[in-house]
């Protein structure tokens, strides 16, 4: 990661929320819930998505840069990082 950015997009549509990330350069989006059609918009502009992120953006970021963070992962302080685990018993992954 060479620059971490918050940008603000409420007031844009999804083709110009599109072309600010390209224009950018960003190349990489980490992010909570997203559709399969944004998915696809932003893998074919080259964007790679690790979706599925729950918690904050502070420990994503450094799970991200240590190699560890991956789509499903819940990132919160007040609970152990790993997988998000949404029944009792499912066996989710904890790092």
């Amino acid at each position: 990661m060479v620059h971490q950015e918050n940008f603000p997009v409420a007031h844009l549509n999804l083709p110009q929320r599109l072309d600010q990330l390209t224009s950018n350069g960003v190349n990489k989006v980490i992010c909570g819930g997203i559709d399969g059609f944004c998915l696809n918009q932003l893998g074919s502009r080259g964007i790679d998505v690790v979706h599925n992120v729950v918690g904050e953006a502070k420990i994503a970021s450094g799970l991200f840069m240590k190699g560890r963070l991956r789509q499903g992962f819940c990132c919160e302080r007040r609970r152990r990082r790993g997988f998000c685990v949404l029944e009792r018993g499912s066996g989710g992954r904890r790092i």
